[in-house]
């Protein structure tokens, strides 16, 4: 697991070294005496070439660079000095009247400047302003540093935890007889609460089902895992409607407690017979469609999410697949991405005309998210389809 972010130390070392570079000997001797009666260690230069041999090995963390200098000016030093990107802070001093020269100096990536003769009190000021300026500047790239690395460690939890949400998604459908499955589920960020997930119980059983818990990202994941954990558990050889009362008895305490709420899908095929049970707690985006085109919704015995109420009863709704019918479950994920598109039963059955496998299905309607950029929720589809005798 990351660090926790307020456990992250900024601590910088403190300001101790400055370099005083004046051509006159009598500014060096004085910077000197004040800067070391401070605290500080002191180094001084009589020029820009020996300022600039003296930096290329000693660490300073403040530079008083005069202006006015033999050979390399004190502009031309400055330049130096950040062509480099030393980590220090550059005080130009400049004799009365040169005031216009010293706004030039920071302009060029000086941090302040002192006039000569230097007056007590606008030393003290300007030497601790920029001693304090850049404490804090060292203090924020090093929490700029702290974030980026602790954002890269998050990035790199986030991303194995996608890998491992994706291996808990069922990776091969079963052979059934006489039946197709198909499914595809898309987390709007890296991981998201939609899942899907089917059992087999004996060869002509498949209980299969999709949840959609609310929210999305990492929250909603953890969820889903604690869900998908019990609907393992329980489903088994159950018919849907008794399946539901353990799934509803095992969810509940920890739904409530968290505030959230799940909707389901939850259905058994026969595939000998096509008998389709189902139960619908809240989800309410299921259909048929009919080999002839015709559209059959699944939700007119739709009970409420999981978690909204402890005693919530489930009604099993049974129906027959044939020949060439397909059975399409989705989350609302698919409807929020195309709002344009008003993607009702009806609208999403014509997508799916003249496609004969379901996974000719399912792909004719995760193409409808081909637009979208980033999509507003997590999306989530699962197809059965029987298919015909020359299927």
């Amino acid at each position: 697991m990351s660090e926790p972010f307020n456990q992250i130390d900024v601590q910088t070392p403190p300001v101790r070294r400055i370099l005083v570079v004046d051509d006159d000997p009598d500014i060096n001797r004085l910077l000197r005496a004040r800067l070391t009666a401070r605290g500080y260690e002191v180094s001084t230069a009589a020029s820009g070439e020996e300022a600039l041999a003296l930096l290329a090995d000693t660490i300073s963390d403040i530079i008083f660079l005069d202006i006015s200098l033999p050979g390399i000016n004190g502009l031309q030093t400055l330049a130096e000095v950040r062509r480099r990107g030393l980590d220090a802070a550059v005080i130009m001093t400049t004799a009365f009247g040169s005031e216009q020269i010293a706004v030039e100096a920071l302009r060029q990536g000086a941090n302040d400047y002192l006039r000569k003769p230097f007056e007590s009190d606008e030393f003290r000021r300007v030497l601790e302003c920029t001693v304090q300026r850049l404490e804090l500047e060292r203090q924020n790239r090093v929490l700029r540093q702290q974030l980026e690395a602790h954002h890269r460690r998050l990035l790199s939890e986030m991303e194995r935890a996608a890998e491992v949400q994706a291996r808990l998604l069922p990776q091969i459908a079963p052979a059934l007889s006489g039946f197709q499955l198909a499914a595809e589920c898309i987390p709007a960020r890296d991981v998201g609460g939609d899942f899907y997930d089917w059992q087999q119980p004996a060869p002509h059983l498949l209980s299969f089902w999709l949840c959609d818990v609310m929210g999305k990202g990492l929250d909603a994941a953890l969820l889903m895992a604690t869900v998908r954990a019990v609907m393992r558990a329980v489903v088994r050889h159950s018919p849907p409607a008794e399946a539901m009362r353990y799934v509803t008895n095992a969810l509940i305490e920890d739904l409530m407690q968290s505030g959230r709420f799940v909707t389901l899908f939850l259905a058994q095929l026969d595939t000998t017979s096509g008998r389709l049970a189902s139960i619908d707690a809240g989800h309410g985006l299921a259909f048929v469609r009919r080999a002839d085109g015709a559209v059959e919704t699944l939700n007119d015995r739709r009970g409420l999410p999981l978690g909204i109420v402890p005693d919530e009863q489930y009604d099993q709704r049974e129906t027959i697949l044939n020949p060439g019918d397909a059975l399409v479950v989705y989350s609302d994920g698919l409807v929020d991405a195309r709002i344009d598109l008003d993607l009702t039963p009806h609208v999403l059955a014509d997508q799916l005309y003249g496609a004969n496998s379901a996974l000719a299905m399912l792909d004719r309607l995760v193409t409808l998210l081909a637009p979208v950029q980033m999509p507003p929720d997590d999306m989530t589809l699962l197809v059965v389809y029987r298919k015909t005798g020359q299927g």
